[in-house]
């Protein structure tokens, strides 16, 4: 079921004119289509997508995803890069009203994180071994841990009973 919502994903940014997608659409169930809201149009450089891209490529290995990746970088690279960083988007329908002077932190640690990511086929990253935190940094998972040190433990800092 996710792996058909997924291309909805791809369509929000297809769909308009900067290839970015807004911050939310509504859906037109009499049309059977979606729009951006009015009062949503513009884009503050969100992760989700990509990083939903990312996770189905690893998973499914299909290529499509990482093409759709490759979509929304150029459209972030054309209508939200500045001469000093990246900048959000204020009508993704309407790319000549300009950026606004604003970056999210999440930019850099998951939105171009994952892009990177998903461009990189060779990545050490291994979704049954690896659980990335919100703010997109891969942790090992407790089990690979465990494997990897023998079942010895380690020292907290924090005076907590190490895990075995």
């Amino acid at each position: 079921l996710t792996c058909q919502r997924i291309p909805l994903a791809d369509q929000m940014y297809a769909h308009h004119k900067s290839g970015i997608a807004p911050e939310y659409v509504k859906f037109d169930s009499e049309h059977g289509d979606f729009r951006k809201s009015v009062e949503a149009a513009f884009y503050y450089l969100r992760p989700e997508a990509v990083e939903s891209f990312f996770i189905l490529n690893k998973l499914t290995g299909d290529p499509v995803y990482r093409e759709w990746g490759w979509e929304i970088f150029q459209a972030i690279e054309e209508h939200c890069r500045s001469d000093v960083a990246y900048a959000s988007l204020s009508d993704v329908n309407d790319p000549s009203l300009g950026k606004t002077d604003k970056m999210e932190s999440f930019f850099l640690a998951e939105t171009l994180k994952y892009l990177y990511l998903l461009q990189d086929p060779d990545s050490e990253i291994d979704l049954n071994k690896h659980v990335f935190n919100t703010e997109g940094h891969p942790l090992k998972t407790f089990n690979t841990l465990k494997t990897e040190s023998n079942g010895k433990t380690c020292s907290t800092s924090t005076g907590a009973t190490p895990v075995r």
